[in-house]
């Protein structure tokens, strides 16, 4: 990491400004991150000037890891943080100027959120600012740990006596990943509720939006039961799962198993306990139909007062933003489960037996190819369009989709390619940041192979109406998945608590989750569009020149 010295006066910041702004234009760094980045630099140089001896140097590098960039600043001189700067830019402390103040600070906090670090080691002021998130960087660090994990797992098992074995096994690998499970536990129901209302709270508008928003919502709809169908299809083509997993789960695997065979619930069963006795014990139950059930009733009571009451919609959207940040920092620490699930996994599992979980991703990836096709169907016959054209205009979008696995981080990129499309604009300005929240069609085929999946390794009979139930619970939680890194994992702990099997069971598939996410996060872009681009069509709003040039 090259770095750079200057002197840290105020005439040479313009200088140090430039440096920065050449280094990230050379990390290709995007423009509106370039500007922020260097309005944040510019302030916390004025401050280490102000707060540094006459004749101080400053440090600057730029770099960092798995695609990351950051800036890095340091200086000689007195403690200071960002609120120091914050009170610098404040107009004043009168009366007059505190509205004026109130819009400074939510600017701040805007600019800076967590994208600036600031510490005082040793006399030095070092400021750290993240110009650029690699969107892969949680993958390449899970699959450094799953690769790890294994390598760790079978170096143990081929060096190690049996009883050494066990020791790390019980007071190492299983205490981290079920502290990690119980926190995942503790946030399921409050992240859930909070999402799926929050979801729901913003309907309210639907009804000015018309036959078109009424036509795009029902394609999603109809799109993801099309999407648990082939799930289930590619999972009886491909039916793996071996109960011998359950060994590597929890020790209760055979309790577990017990429970799932004496599991027999009726479709009037299902629909009535969908309604809670009371608003608590679904909580302490984890009972995710019923908190899904009262989420969805806040979600509509919210949607019809947001005009007399607005601020009911926005403290669903606020809790919403404290569950997801909760668990953003929960899975932070995946990695580190899933290197000792794997570890821990090699070392009570056969090597034979690990097979029957890495086919988990082919079969995953066989249910989104299937799900494609089935949109290409749909183009042909329902939109009357050429599939390959479409493919061949949005694949720029899908190769972002599978890279990024971000729905919302590839938006801006179906936007784009929607357009070079020939579709109004009035269509998929509502359609595609819609359809990134509620149609995930790649998450309902991954998410039933991995329902079966577990079903057949704790060896649950799965019957028609519990298979209505899950499909009902998949349905509605396309709806409202937390947009946060690894919410998906939680929905499948959910799941699978449902259908009787224990939700630790997740971290059977947790290391392989990511890879699994990609191509899903591709078939949920896909689908966003082929939705946008068939309504455009019967509504006319489809430059069909465009689109066949």
């Amino acid at each position: 990491m090259k770095k750079l010295e200057i002197d840290l006066a105020v005439k040479k910041i313009p200088e140090t400004i430039e440096y920065i702004r050449a280094e990230l234009i050379r990390r290709k760094v995007e423009k509106k991150e370039i500007s922020r980045t260097l309005l944040t630099a510019e302030d916390v140089l004025v401050k280490m000037a102000d707060s540094a001896p006459e004749g101080t140097k400053v440090w600057i590098s730029a770099g960092g890891l798995f695609g990351n960039v950051d800036i890095r600043l340091s200086a000689l001189g007195k403690p200071f943080d960002s609120s120091d700067i914050e009170q610098n830019l404040l107009l004043g402390q009168g009366m007059d100027d505190e509205e004026s103040n109130d819009i400074i600070r939510r600017m701040i906090n805007k600019l800076y959120d967590d994208n600036l670090r600031i510490v005082n080691e040793h006399g030095f002021n070092r400021a750290v600012i993240r110009a650029k998130t690699s969107q892969i960087r949680s993958l390449i660090l899970t699959l450094l740990a799953l690769a790890g994990g294994i390598a760790v797992g079978l170096m143990l098992k081929t060096l190690l006596p049996d009883n050494i074995e066990k020791f790390i096994i019980t007071y190492i690998f299983s205490p981290i990943y079920t502290i990690f499970m119980n926190a995942l536990k503790m946030m399921i129901g409050p992240l859930v509720f909070c999402s799926v209302a929050a979801s729901i709270a913003d309907f309210s508008d639907l009804k000015a939006l018309g036959k078109i928003a009424g036509k795009i919502v029902m394609f999603y709809m109809f799109t993801s039961v099309l999407a648990m169908l082939m799930g289930f299809c590619a999972y009886n083509i491909f039916p793996i799962g071996s109960p011998e997993l359950a060994s590597a789960v929890t020790d209760t695997a055979s309790a577990a198993i017990a429970r799932g065979n004496a599991v027999s619930i009726s479709i009037k069963d299902t629909i009535v306990n969908i309604v809670p006795k009371n608003i608590i014990s679904p909580f302490l139950d984890a009972d995710m139909l019923q908190i899904i059930f009262m989420a969805i009733v806040m979600g509509l009571a919210a949607a019809a007062l947001n005009k007399k009451m607005p601020q009911v919609r926005n403290t669903l959207v606020v809790l919403s933003g404290v569950c997801t940040k909760i668990i953003t920092a929960l899975v932070s620490f995946i990695p580190l489960v899933v290197f000792c699930a794997l570890a821990k996994m090699v070392l009570t599992v056969d090597i034979s037996q690990l097979l029957n979980v890495f086919v988990w991703v082919p079969v995953t990836y066989f249910g989104d190819i299937l799900m494609i096709c089935v949109y290409m169907i749909l183009l042909l016959v329902v939109g009357g369009l050429n599939p390959f054209k479409f493919l061949k205009k949005f694949s720029l979008a899908m190769i972002t989709a599978f890279s990024c696995a971000s729905s919302s981080a590839t938006l801006p990129t179906s936007i784009k390619q929607a357009d070079e499309m020939g579709i109004s604009k009035q269509v998929y300005s509502f359609s595609l940041p819609l359809g990134a929240t509620i149609n995930m069609d790649g998450s309902c085929v991954s998410r039933m192979i991995t329902i079966l999946f577990m079903a057949k390794i704790f060896g649950i009979t799965v019957t028609g109406s519990l298979l209505l139930s899950i499909a009902i619970s998949i349905m509605v939680l396309t709806i409202g998945t937390p947009g946060a890194p690894g919410a998906g994992l939680v929905c499948i702990a959910m799941l699978i608590s449902q259908i009787g099997a224990p939700a630790e069971a997740v971290t059977l598939v947790m290391g392989l989750y990511p890879l699994a996410d990609m191509m899903g996060t591709c078939v949920n872009v896909t689908g966003d569009a082929v939705g946008t681009v068939i309504v455009a069509r019967h509504a006319k709003l489809l430059d069909m020149k465009k689109f066949n040039s």
